[in-house]
């Protein structure tokens, strides 16, 4: 399981780095293109946009895991530690369940987008490729509800082990 945490970990930051440089990239040259040169290249806007939402639906597993999403915390804080933990269990699973839903609606307009065909305005690559973001996202973000359902036990294991007596 450490392993798979660690290749996962860093699977998802590598290509979120890479997509973001990428878009930086892109965007810049469309910027030098267009202003300094007075001929823009088409094509970088649509990559880059492309791009941003490859990079957002990747980004929501690692909001979970470094608990970064929006949450109303509030009548947790007032629930005592194992209440506390209960609680966020539920929500994970309620949570993992909406993740496995979209993941298979996802698939399902994979499935639409082959059979239509289309593709892009510029780049004119098939467009299932970028909405296949839809899936591969929320299946990423799955991995991690499980990783951050563990790790909410296993704290409990380790707050005990530090709470040893005092010697």
């Amino acid at each position: 399981m450490k392993h798979l945490r660690i290749f996962v970990n860093n699977f998802e930051k590598i290509l979120i780095t890479i997509f973001m440089i990428l878009m930086v990239i892109l965007i810049f040259l469309q910027i030098f293109t267009r202003y300094i040169l007075g001929d823009a290249v088409t094509w970088s806007e649509e990559a880059s946009r492309y791009l941003f939402i490859w990079l957002i639906f990747l980004s929501i597993g690692i909001g979970f895991t470094e608990q970064k999403h929006i949450s109303i915390d509030i009548v947790v804080d007032r629930l005592p530690v194992i209440g506390q933990r209960i609680l966020k269990q539920f929500v994970y699973l309620l949570l993992f369940a909406i993740v496995i839903f979209f993941t298979y609606q996802g698939y399902l307009l994979i499935e639409n987008m082959m059979g239509f065909g289309q593709k892009s305005a510029n780049m004119q690559i098939p467009m299932w490729i970028v909405y296949i973001s839809l899936p591969v996202g929320f299946l990423f973000a799955s991995l991690r509800l499980v990783q951050t359902s563990i790790m909410l036990w296993k704290e409990e294991q380790n707050e005990s082990k530090e709470e040893g007596p005092i010697l």
